[in-house]
C-alpha cells in the first residue's frame, strides 16, 4: 500500500520524491523546520502571508497567484504550523501532471521556480517588505488570532494546552499573540525572515509521475542557494527534549467569559510517545476513551447521563499529551467532571472485547482514507524524523490490530491527569 520516499540532503535543503501513477496531479510540499519560541511565533506566523504577496518577478498577490494559475491551474497556500515543540512553515503546491497534458509541457520545472521564487525571492526593496502588505496582513493575522476565542470549545482546548505546557514549547500558540502583532514592522520582519532561512531546516516533499533523478535536478537548479552551506540545525532529540514531565497532582482552572454554555477540558500525558513500542496500544487508548461513537466518554457521558453535548478525546503523539473536551451546561460540572475521571480510571480495568475490536477497525478505517491523500506518506516521514521512529500506514494497520486489551490497560497506567480546565459564565450573570 505504501510508498517510500526517496531522499537526497544539499545543504539545508533534504528533497524527497516519491515516484507515483495514483494521482492524475502532482504535489510539492515545502517545510521550514525551527524551535517553536514564544519571543518570535508571531513574526514568524506571520510570514507565510507575506510570502505569498509577492515575489522579485510578480510584484503583487494578483500577479503571483496568476503566474500560478497560468500552469495549467496550479495553485498554492501558505501556512504556519507547530508539530511538537517544532514550528514550521509551510507551502502547499498542486498542479497538474504534466504526462497528461498535450504536448507534455515542461510544467514542473515552472512550477519548482514558481515555489522557490515565493520562499527565496520574495517582493523587497532596501531590506524590507512592503509597509502596506505588512499592514494588511498584521491587520488580518490579528484578527485570526482574536477570532479564536469565538469557538469556544478550540478556545477551552488551546488554553487547557497552553497551561498544561506552559514551561514547554508546545504551550505557544501556534499562531502567537494578538497584543505583539503591533510591534512587527517592515524591516524587522524581514530581518526575522533571513535569520531563520539562514539557519533553518528546509524540507521539500514531491509526490507525482516523476523520477527522483528529474526532480533533484530541478530542486537543486530552483533552490542552490540553499545548499550552498549547512546550517546549524537542530536535531531530533530537540523535538523529544522536553516531553518527559513529572507525574504532579492533577491542577483545576476556571475561567469566566461570556458563555452560555460551559467546556470541560481534562488535559492528560502519558509516559509513551510516538517513537515507543508501545505508541499503537496509546492509539487504541485514545480510540476507546473518547476517539469515537463508541468510546466510553460519548458512552457514559453524553448517551447515559445525558451530562454533555460532546464528550471526546484526541491525542498529540509526539508530546505524549492526551486532551479530552465536553460541552455541558455550567451546572453540571462537578456530576460531568466525576464521570470523566471515572472512565479514566475504568480504562485500567474494565475494557471490553467490544471495545477494543470497534476501536481498531475505526483507526484501520481512519488509515485507510488517509492512504488516499498524496501527502500522507510526507506527514508519516516528517513524524518519523519528529518522533525519532519510522512509522508507515500499513505498519500501524499492523501494530493496532496487534494490540489487546492487556496492552491497553498497561497504557492506561501510564497516564495521570496533569490538569482540569473549566470555562464557564461571569459569576454573578446567569443567561435565561
Amino acid at each position: 500500500m505504501n510508498a517510500t520516499f526517496q531522499s537526497s540532503s544539499h545543504g539545508r535543503l533534504h528533497v524527497h520524491t516519491l515516484q507515483t501513477k495514483k494521482y492524475k496531479t502532482a504535489t510539492l510540499w515545502l517545510v521550514l523546520e525551527r524551535p517553536l519560541s514564544a519571543d518570535d511565533v508571531t513574526e514568524v506566523a506571520l510570514l507565510p502571508r507575506i510570502l505569498l504577496r509577492g515575489t522579485e518577478r510578480y510584484k503583487t498577490p494578483e500577479a503571483l497567484m496568476q503566474a500560478f494559475d497560468a500552469l495549467y491551474g496550479a495553485g498554492i497556500s501558505g501556512v504556519a504550523g507547530k508539530h511538537g515543540d517544532l514550528q514550521t512553515v509551510e507551502f502547499h503546491v498542486q498542479f497538474a501532471d504534466e504526462t497528461y497534458l498535450p504536448g507534455h509541457p515542461r510544467v514542473l520545472d515552472e512550477v519548482v521556480q514558481l515555489l522557490a521564487d515565493v520562499f527565496l525571492r520574495p517582493a523587497a526593496e532596501s531590506e524590507r517588505f512592503n509597509e502596506t502588505g505588512v499592514e494588511v496582513e498584521k491587520d488580518l493575522h490579528r484578527q485570526r488570532i482574536e477570532n479564536l476565542v469565538n469557538d469556544k470549545a478550540a478556545y477551552a482546548g488551546d488554553r487547557t494546552l497552553a497551561l498544561m505546557c506552559k514551561e514547554e514549547p508546545f504551550g505557544v500558540p501556534r499562531m502567537g499573540y494578538a497584543d505583539r502583532v503591533g510591534s512587527i514592522t517592515p524591516a524587522g520582519l524581514y530581518k526575522k525572515y533571513r535569520e531563520i532561512l539562514r539557519d533553518a531546516t528546509v524540507h521539500l516533499y514531491a509526490v507525482g509521475n516523476f523520477t527522483k533523478e528529474h526532480f533533484d535536478s530541478v530542486a537543486l537548479r530552483a533552490f542552490a542557494s540553499l545548499t550552498e552551506m549547512r546550517s546549524a540545525a537542530v536535531e531530533t532529540d530537540v523535538f523529544m527534549s522536553s516531553s518527559n514531565p513529572t507525574p504532579k497532582a492533577a491542577v483545576t482552572i476556571v475561567e469566566q467569559m461570556d458563555v452560555q454554555q460551559g467546556v470541560l477540558c481534562v488535559g492528560l500525558r502519558s509516559s509513551v510517545f510516538y517513537k515507543d513500542d508501545m505508541y499503537p496500544a496509546l492509539l487504541v487508548y485514545n480510540g476507546i476513551l473518547g476517539g469515537f461513537p463508541h468510546s466510553k466518554l460519548f458512552v457514559n457521558v453524553r448517551e447515559k447521563a445525558s451530562l454533555a453535548y460532546y464528550a471526546s478525546s484526541r491525542m498529540f503523539g509526539l508530546k505524549g499529551v492526551l486532551l479530552i473536551q465536553s460541552g455541558i451546561q455550567i451546572d453540571h460540572y462537578e456530576q460531568a467532571k466525576a464521570i470523566i475521571l471515572e472512565q479514566i480510571r475504568a480504562m485500567e480495568t474494565e475494557i471490553t472485547e467490544e471495545e477494543r475490536s470497534f476501536t481498531i477497525q475505526g483507526l484501520i478505517n481512519q488509515y485507510l482514507l488517509s492512504d488516499d491523500q498524496p501527502l500522507t506518506d510526507a506527514m508519516m516521514d516528517v513524524y518519523a524524523r519528529m518522533g525519532g521512529k519510522k512509522r508507515s500506514v500499513d505498519a500501524l494497520i499492523e501494530a493496532v490490530q496487534a494490540v489487546t486489551i492487556q496492552d491497553v490497560q498497561a497504557v492506561a497506567r501510564t497516564i495521570w491527569v496533569d490538569t482540569i480546565y473549566f470555562l464557564r459564565d461571569e459569576e454573578g450573570k446567569r443567561h435565561a
